[in-house]
């Protein structure tokens, strides 16, 4: 039997931001804890981080998402500093503010918080055996879905691999779409083409039900809107929150199994990894990968080149182990056989084109 769960708490709107402390107070009252916020340190630029109203008691922790994508070893840092500064007292919620790498790292922290050794060990599927601390989920970019997924995606020193659990999930978000305005157009373009790739990658595998078809449907279907018709970004926030819903009923499938290894070993960002893949994978996902092609030509994105140029046979030998670790999302896209039809061979056939 699966239990699907779905955030309890989530907060639309905008300028709702503004109503952060009153949405925390209300979902976790008890106020003698303290709270400790994550946030994007591209948000001392925007102006965010200044609207931010901690308490005394409560920690401000900026993660440089800029810089890298997140690692087990930032979230290990992250989750020593808190005990250390608050005698392992544990907060009563620990709040993400950012992009999918930001959020990532509150969920990771809030799982770290509660669950001994290192996140290296929870790399995987169902691994954390305590509940964790409660978390919210805001989003200042559209298209991860980080605030509604099971998953926080995290680098390790041997693969790039999420802790994916139910004590991952976000027990709250709050939906600003105001917050999505300050975003660069190609970093606005890469994050919504990771949900256009999340819905057509979920909405195609088995591991898909009747549950999270609406979501996936809906949720693409706003994404397209976003990059083909008008720029309305409370549709596109909320399509977001909808294919991390899709997600937590369904699987990704080739492209985020292929993309794991250009961010690994190439080190580019999530978005713009699935984006160079995607671009490549016209036999598997043929209507769609002319609809995302339609959507860099209008915006005109144009994808990095020679990717995997210069690359060594060890090299991409790991990128071939790296996709086949995401099991799972590979038997929902192709099957049991999967790798009958996505051989070593034919993985690098692909990455070769890039």
């Amino acid at each position: 039997m699966k239990i699907t769960r779905f955030i309890p708490q989530v907060v639309f709107g905008e300028n709702s931001f503004n109503d952060l402390n009153s949405f925390i107070d209300q979902a976790f009252p008890n106020k003698n804890q303290y709270t400790v916020y994550v946030i994007d340190s591209i948000h001392q630029e925007t102006g965010l981080r200044k609207r931010l109203a901690p308490g005394s008691r409560d920690m401000v922790i900026e993660f440089n998402a800029s810089d890298h994508e997140p690692k087990t070893a930032d979230v290990d840092k992250v989750r020593d500093d808190i005990l250390a500064e608050k005698a392992g007292e544990l907060p009563r919620v620990i709040v993400g503010i950012g992009g999918g790498a930001t959020i990532d790292v509150a969920k990771a922290v809030s799982v770290m918080l509660t669950n001994p050794g290192s996140s290296v060990d929870y790399q995987g599927w169902d691994l954390p055996k305590h509940p964790s601390v409660p978390k919210i989920g805001v989003p200042t970019l559209a298209g991860t879905g980080a605030e509604a997924t099971r998953t926080a995606v995290l680098s390790g020193p041997v693969r790039k691999l999420g802790i994916n659990s139910d004590y991952s999930i976000c027990n709250g978000a709050l939906l600003d779409p105001t917050l999505l305005r300050t975003v660069p157009a190609d970093q606005e373009f890469y994050t919504g083409m990771d949900n256009f790739i999340h819905c057509v990658e979920a909405s195609s595998g088995s591991a898909m039900n009747d549950m999270g078809r609406p979501f996936a449907i809906q949720a693409k279907e706003s994404t397209e809107n976003f990059f083909l018709k008008e720029k309305n970004y409370g549709e596109f926030m909320v399509g977001s929150f909808l294919g991390g819903c899709s997600i937590a009923n369904s699987s990704v499938g080739i492209c985020h199994a292929l993309s794991y290894g250009i961010a690994f070993i190439r080190g580019y960002r999530h978005g713009i990894a699935n984006s160079i893949v995607f671009n490549h994978l016209e036999e598997f996902y043929g209507k769609d990968v002319m609809t995302f092609r339609k959507m860099m030509e209008k915006h005109h994105i144009e994808l990095p080149q020679g990717v995997t140029r210069g690359l060594s046979p060890e090299q991409l030998n790991k990128m071939v182990e790296l996709a086949y670790m995401l099991e799972k999302d590979l038997i929902s896209a192709l099957g049991p056989d999967f790798k009958k039809i996505l051989t070593p061979d034919k993985i690098l056939s692909i990455y070769e084109k890039m």
